[in-house]
Parts: structure tokens; C-alpha cells; sequence
């Protein structure tokens, strides 16, 4: 494998830890700052034993890190950009969304300009 196909393939398995919901919604939850497991599962309405699941992903991935703090697990993102990159995919998700809208619109539009048209079809 080249180093090219080595990059391509580390990206790709950041994105399949970022290709599920409930690890975003944890994610989202640490934005906040540091929390402990059952702190996140009540802000995520997560079960325990899943929010531990996908915290368990997230960490040997390097997305989130843990630290002991008075006994308890506490976990933050590991890395400032993480949160960069959940905006950017949201900031491309109101993207193509307003573009469906505006497509919608244009098609709302068209049927009440040519409603003959519509009637044609039946």
C-alpha cells in the first residue's frame, strides 16, 4: 500500500466513526466540555452501556479522550478540529437542503402557475 492509499485509507476510517448518529449526538454533548458517561447519557437520552459503547469507539480512534476525575471517567474531544468538522458537515447539510427547498419551491411555483397542466395528467 502507498502512502497516498494509507492516507486515504486512515481518512476513511475517521469517517465511519463519524458515520453514526449516536456518536455524533455524543460528540455534540462534549462541545459543552467535559462530561462523564452518565452525564452524557442523560443529555443524549443514550443508554448507558451504548453512550460506554460508542465513547469506547470514539476513544480508540483518538475523536474523544478520557481522564480520571474523582473516580469517574471524564471525556472530552480530543481534538479542537472534531468540531470544526461537525460544522462543516452541518454547514453542508443547510446547504443541500435549501437547495431541496428551493427546488420545492420552483415545483410548488410551476403547479400553481399551470394547474391546466396537472389536470391533463389525470
Amino acid at each position: 500500500m502507498t502512502t497516498e492509499q494509507s492516507v486515504f485509507e486512515l481518512q476513511a476510517e475517521l469517517c465511519k466513526t463519524m458515520s453514526n448518529a449516536a456518536r455524533l449526538k455524543i460528540l455534540h454533548c462534549l462541545r459543552e466540555g467535559p462530561r462523564c458517561v452518565g452525564d452524557i447519557a442523560r443529555a443524549t437520552h443514550l443508554a448507558q452501556p451504548t453512550v460506554s459503547r460508542h465513547l469506547a469507539i470514539l476513544r480508540s480512534r483518538g475523536v474523544v479522550t478520557a481522564q480520571r476525575e474523582n473516580g469517574e471517567a471524564v471525556y472530552r474531544i480530543g481534538d479542537p478540529k472534531i468540531k470544526r468538522v461537525c460544522d462543516l458537515m452541518r454547514e453542508v447539510l443547510a446547504d443541500q437542503m435549501a437547495g431541496q427547498v428551493q427546488l420545492l419551491q420552483t415545483l410548488h411555483d410551476d403547479r400553481h402557475r399551470h394547474p391546466s397542466t396537472q389536470a391533463e395528467s389525470r
